[in-house]
């Protein structure tokens, strides 16, 4: 009789029985997280605007026949499509040069490059949006007022209110999560294949063009496909930037419709509107799968030990420096206009002239603000929350879509991954229908709600890549000994796997901390957050307070998380 056999015969019943009862506990919580949710979103589709999805029995497609004959729908799809597809181009371009330098050539400052990167996922888009007004406001904005008194300019020769300007912005912001993607393509890619070309005569162009590029060309295309699927859910550079610049894009039509500054919200249209960035998200997360699939075919990492040979740059290694550290200072010119406005009493572009003017006062005010203080204990309370309660129920699903091969197991994975193709800004207005009128809406709870829902597809996704690892005799022979299946689980099974529940509790963390999506659309006096409040200074308008709070966010996060990755990556080095 084989281990698993013995183990099998010896489980306790009631092993199975906590099984069970965790299997549809999980069930019940994910339906009601995920498809409750959407089937209201589809519902208030479908009832008249002027009313409540669930205070009417009528079904109507007029909102749907407003969309279609409004043309305004056509010019906004055209909008996202242009600017996802732009976005990403630049972005995805941007961070294979710069991962290729890193990862396959003999450049200076790579542990330095990568580093930066890291942190540069942990800066929220609205921090880095609000650096760039700063600084390409056609009426003050740093750079502009530098280059009229450098050059004599009577008009701005730069703006932040342009189309292109929200797509170089957005660029910007993806190429670090499109770098860390890359570069594990470019690192495990062998060059035996490579050298191969060059014994045969093949020069290092036609080396590049006919074997790396075909190479990297399948993983390349899944990750485009998926930071298109992200810059078309985008909510927060859109709002800051594509509003004001008159470029609305869907997930912006969506808010406004749903929270408009003048008027009655009209949930019906909203919901609408919802359903079409659903089916066009579907649509791309489908092309995502079968990208991800088909790359399957062009493994070519074996379990032969490898190392990658790096290529000599000669000459060319102050071009590649120049490029990357180009990117390097042209990501810190938000961050500096940020850091200096909110040491100085009132908005001051950069002078020697107002050196004398630095100060911390804008920081005491803020850490004395009783608003401030109960924002920063909503964002404690909701970002640790989040990420607990993400990765609690992530470690319990990974579980049973490893080791279960039941059809209840299989519909519970299905369920999890669902949100990765429900854009959050359509998530959560699903999220504010249902729970509209109960306790729960304007409360921090509401929020982490919505945080756990939203992330809940990362969690599993990285719990159950962690658990297939994991041989299941291990877990056995704790049920052998005596142990029930959860003790199993928390004193063999999980503590495996910890570098993984830990590096996905940090990913939610940052994330819903820089998010800005769930606390707006569900924002209310009770539960104000970092990025809420952030928001609302901007608006006020209080310049140097939400630079502050901006600056303190930023710094909260990378304090937190980037020591926490080190170590985690030394204790795996041991």
């Amino acid at each position: 009789m084989s281990g698993g056999s013995i183990a099998a015969a010896r489980r306790p019943s009631t092993g199975l029985d906590q099984q069970k009862v965790v299997l549809a506990l999980l069930l019940a919580v994910v339906s009601v997280l995920v498809l409750g949710p959407v089937l209201l979103l589809i519902r208030t589709s479908l009832a008249p605007s002027e009313a409540m999805p669930l205070e009417t029995l009528e079904f109507t497609l007029k909102n749907y026949v407003q969309l279609l004959q409004s043309p305004r729908t056509l010019s906004l799809v055209w909008n996202t499509a242009v600017y996802a597809l732009s976005s990403m181009t630049i972005g995805v371009a941007i961070a294979t040069a710069i991962a290729w330098c890193t990862e396959r050539t003999d450049m200076p400052g790579r542990i330095l490059v990568r580093i930066l990167m890291f942190a540069w996922m942990m800066v929220p888009a609205l921090v880095v949006g609000f650096g760039w007004i700063l600084l390409l406001n056609p009426g003050n904005g740093a750079l502009n007022v530098m280059f009229r008194e450098l050059f004599g300019f009577l008009q701005p020769i730069l703006t932040i209110y342009s189309f292109w300007s929200l797509i170089i912005v957005t660029s910007f912001a993806v190429v670090p999560t499109a770098f860390v993607m890359i570069s594990g393509l470019l690192r495990n890619m062998d060059p035996n294949l490579e050298l191969a070309a060059r014994v045969h005569g093949g020069g290092s162009w036609a080396t590049l063009t006919r074997v790396t590029l075909p190479l990297l060309t399948p993983g390349l295309f899944s990750i485009g496909i998926y930071m298109f699927m992200a810059v078309v859910q985008a909510f927060d550079l859109p709002l800051i930037i594509g509003l004001s610049a008159d470029v609305p894009v869907l997930s912006t039509r969506v808010y406004l419709l749903s929270s408009p500054d003048n008027g009655l919200p009209n949930y019906g249209l909203a919901s609408a509107f919802g359903v079409l960035l659903l089916a066009v998200a579907g649509g791309l997360m489908w092309a995502y799968m079968r990208a991800t699939r088909l790359g399957e075919r062009f493994r070519v990492v074996t379990g032969k030990a490898f190392r990658p040979k790096r290529i000599r740059l000669g000459r060319w290694r102050i071009a590649a420096l120049g490029f990357t550290f180009g990117y390097c200072a042209v990501m810190m010119l938000p961050l500096l206009i940020l850091i200096w406005v909110s040491l100085q009493p009132s908005y001051t572009t950069p002078s020697l002239s107002a050196l004398g003017g630095l100060s911390f006062d804008i920081y005491r005010r803020l850490l004395t603000n009783p608003m401030i203080s109960r924002a920063v204990l909503n964002t404690i309370i909701l970002v640790v929350s989040s990420a607990t309660i993400v990765m609690l129920i992530s470690c319990l699903i990974g579980w049973f879509t490893v080791r279960s091969n039941s059809r209840a197991g299989k519909i519970l994975d299905a369920l999890s991954f669902l949100p990765m193709a429900i854009p959050p800004i359509v998530l959560v207005l699903a999220i504010l229908l249902l729970y509209l009128n109960t306790p729960l809406y304007g409360t921090v709870w509401i929020l982490v709600l919505g945080h756990v829902t939203i992330y809940i597809a990362f969690g599993v996704r990285t719990m159950s890549s962690a658990l297939i690892q994991i041989h299941k005799e291990l877990g056995d022979a704790a049920l052998i000994s005596g142990a029930s299946w959860l003790t199993s689980l928390r004193k063999v099974t999980f503590p495996l796997v910890w570098p993984q529940i830990l590096n996905g509790w940090l990913w939610v963390f940052a994330h819903s901390a820089r998010d800005l999506t769930v606390p707006l659309m569900l924002m209310s006096t009770g539960n104000l957050v970092a990025a809420s409040t952030l928001w609302n200074l901007w608006q006020f308008p209080d310049l140097p307070g939400a630079a502050a709070l901006a600056v303190l966010l930023m710094a909260a996060l990378l304090v937190v998380v980037v020591p926490t990755q080190l170590y985690v990556a030394r204790r795996l080095e041991r």
